[in-house]
């Protein structure tokens, strides 16, 4: 019994900065603070993960949760950020790639201004370009078409 109130005893030291806070709160609220500041350094948001457990944890000594059940705590909700939170961030942080050049005509809505026969050459207007074009099925000067697929500088076009 002696043993666990010295380790509680160290514990409450610990938690309070050997007495420099005021409450368990308080040192998470700032390890908190200094987890977030620190992943403003870092990428992959680690730290931020650890800073959101660190929050939760605050609370947890708000309500009155002992030293040691606040450490078990801030490490089961650090797993769990780690393993829920952080995907969430890292995915919505992550930057989007952009289609460029030939890619980017995949997809687009245009239409026909030289006839294209069924597997002949003709020619389509994207936006304000002219391509040369084929498809699979014949297609008539007005027709709407999509861009299926870039082969070099020619289309592959279908109906809209």
């Amino acid at each position: 019994m002696a043993a666990l109130a010295a380790v509680d005893s160290g514990l409450d030291e610990l938690l309070t900065l050997n007495g420099f806070l005021q409450s368990h709160a308080s040192f998470w609220l700032w390890f908190m603070l200094l987890t977030m500041i620190a992943e403003i350094f870092t990428s992959g948001f680690f730290l931020g993960a650890l800073g959101v457990s660190a929050l939760l944890t605050a609370g947890g000594a708000w309500l009155g949760l002992p030293a040691e059940w606040q450490l078990v705590l801030f490490g089961t909700s650090s797993i769990g950020s780690l393993l829920w939170i952080r995907p969430v961030f890292v995915k919505l942080l992550s930057p989007r790639p952009v289609t460029t050049n030939a890619d980017a005509l995949v997809g687009q809505a245009g239409t026909v201004v030289v006839q294209v026969p069924a597997g002949g050459i003709g020619r389509v207007r994207l936006k304000n370009e002219e391509w040369r074009a084929t498809s699979t099925a014949a297609l008539q000067v007005g027709d709407g078409i999509q861009v299926l697929a870039v082969q070099g500088n020619t289309l592959t076009v279908g109906r809209v």
